[in-house]
């Protein structure tokens, strides 16, 4: 009974160690969290709702951030298992203003190889690369698609009911 304080501290111990992992896992810095939502807001959704994904990673020139709209998975009825990417409408003018000076800005399209890849994000996106301050250097991609290993934003049931997943 003496020594049973020591399992408690290493418990502690080990308790103070994954909180510090876990604060690490998002070592993204505001100002790039900030930018992801405001470009986000960008995103106008045919439907009347979309859900925004995005993958955010530095890079040895700059932070680099994709972002697409999230696909619909339909659950049953003959389509079942399909992946529907969302249409959508961009406004570009609102994009640059995001940005204090730009060095970059094209589209993108590939043709794709396999013709029963229909969700490939790589296909087709716009790129832009600029300075949203004097420091902060960002390369943007917007794609048309999500990647298939986003998942979908959405479930569909053959009945139209639709639920976020």
């Amino acid at each position: 009974m003496a020594h049973s304080h020591l399992p408690i501290q290493h418990l502690m111990k080990q308790m103070e160690n994954f909180a510090s992992e876990t604060s690490n896992l998002n070592c993204r810095p505001s100002w790039i969290n900030d930018f992801v939502d405001e470009i986000a807001d960008i995103f106008n959704p045919f439907d009347e709702v979309g859900r925004v994904g995005f993958d955010c990673q530095f890079t040895e020139e700059c932070w680099e951030v994709g972002l697409f709209l999230g696909s619909t998975e339909i659950v049953g009825g003959q389509r079942d298992g399909q992946f529907i990417a969302a249409s959508f409408q961009f406004d570009l003018l609102q994009l640059l203003d995001r940005f204090e000076s730009v060095n970059r800005f094209h589209f993108n399209f590939l043709e794709q190889s396999d013709s029963s890849t229909n969700n490939d994000p790589s296909s087709a996106y716009i790129t832009i690369e600029g300075h949203l301050t004097d420091l902060e250097i960002v390369r943007l991609n917007v794609y048309a698609t999500p990647p298939e290993e986003a998942g979908p934003g959405f479930r569909k049931t053959h009945d139209g009911k639709i639920d976020t997943v």
